[in-house]
């Protein structure tokens, strides 16, 4: 019997050990204890820009992993929206209702626009590398890319400076691009340019050839050529086969193109330079990142700094509020970056030629 009770004040003692062990991680933030915080992703992972998308993922991978040791654990949460918005608004149902996770990073502002009014209803933050400024209304939504009226302004000015008298522009019926066609439209007036005609076509046209022979007609100085992979691929192919030859430039969409090569000693408007990113991307991968990489290395990693920063794990509804109350910060990848009061993270855009068939800064 006297065994028999020492084993049970044992097995007791044990239990008591173990519980206080458990309780002193949990209190003392133990990793092995630490809640999972998810990050989820919506890209372009297969389909015609999957090679935007995949680079992104990488870029992803890369912000956790110098994150280094962290006091909570990170999952990234990838969704392949193919660029298409009700895919889109599928993933990002998931992500929130099953997933739960933190906040949703998105590439695109056509799929942007479909999970925009998803995360607002549902209280979970959604940073979209998108052109379309109204994608950012709403407490939970933001974006984080270089604006369109600082593209449209720099394009503008480049094009008063290089000395073009008349210009064409060739659209899409995408509210990115045709936020960025409205920005260069505004910034050229007033000035000695005149835009002599301005055409929209859609996602999957493959005949351009009735836009290109009326612009053949009006034999503008410059053609700006705003139009997505492949449909910009070929745009230009036709031209050339129709023999018109006039120079062409655009807003960030050659560095788009799936074959960038075509556009060979054109200069254009892109996104911030990141030199150090690149840099950093190439040794870990062995390729150059792609337009999006650097916006999702930064995302995740200011993400990852604001939760670290935090004593708690940092519930979705409230993740607007500890954002408001630091709106600039050192970005990794950018620099200094100021988020305004309308949820729009602010970088400068660049002038950029495409060289051997990739981006590189002009005069570099």
């Amino acid at each position: 019997m006297l065994k028999k009770i020492i084993g049970i004040v044992i097995a007791v003692i044990v239990v008591a050990l173990i519980i206080v062990g458990v309780r002193k991680a949990v209190q003392n933030g133990s990793p092995s204890e630490s809640p999972v915080v998810k990050i989820g992703i919506a890209l372009p992972l297969t389909g015609n820009v999957a090679f935007l998308g995949e680079p992104s993922k990488l870029a992803a991978e890369l912000a956790l992993k110098d994150a280094g040791v962290t006091k909570y654990k990170y999952d990234l949460v990838f969704e392949d929206h193919q660029f298409n918005p009700t895919l889109a608004a599928t993933a990002a149902s998931k992500l929130i209702n099953i997933d739960k996770v933190l906040a949703i990073i998105n590439f695109g502002s056509g799929t942007g626009n479909a999970i925009s009014p998803i995360a607002e209803a549902a209280k979970v933050a959604h940073f979209s590398l998108a052109s379309d400024p109204t994608i950012a209304i709403g407490q939970y939504n933001y974006i984080h890319w270089t604006p369109p009226f600082k593209e449209g302004q720099l394009l503008a000015s480049e094009l008063v400076r290089r000395g073009y008298k008349t210009v064409s522009i060739i659209d899409t019926n995408h509210p990115g691009t045709l936020a960025v066609t409205q920005a260069i439209r505004d910034s050229l007036k007033g000035t000695s340019v005149q835009v002599v005609s301005y055409d929209v076509t859609n996602v999957g046209d493959k005949d351009f050839r009735t836009t290109i022979g009326k612009i053949k007609k009006l034999n503008p100085d410059i053609i700006v050529l705003e139009q997505f992979s492949p449909e910009i691929e070929i745009m230009t192919r036709q031209m050339r086969t129709l023999g018109v030859n006039t120079p062409v430039t655009s807003v960030e969409t050659f560095e788009w193109s799936d074959d960038a090569k075509l556009f060979n000693g054109s200069w254009f408007i892109s996104d911030a330079v990141t030199p150090d990113f690149n840099a950093k991307f190439k040794a870990a991968y062995g390729t150059d990142p792609k337009p999006g990489s650097s916006y999702v290395y930064d995302l995740v990693a200011y993400l990852i700094r604001v939760q670290e920063a935090s004593d708690k794990p940092i519930l979705a509804k409230d993740l607007p509020t500890v954002i408001s109350q630091n709106n600039d910060y050192i970005s990794p990848v950018f620099g200094e970056v100021k988020i305004d009061k309308d949820g729009f993270f602010i970088t400068n855009p660049s002038v950029k030629m495409i060289k051997d068939g990739k981006a590189v800064v002009e005069n570099q």
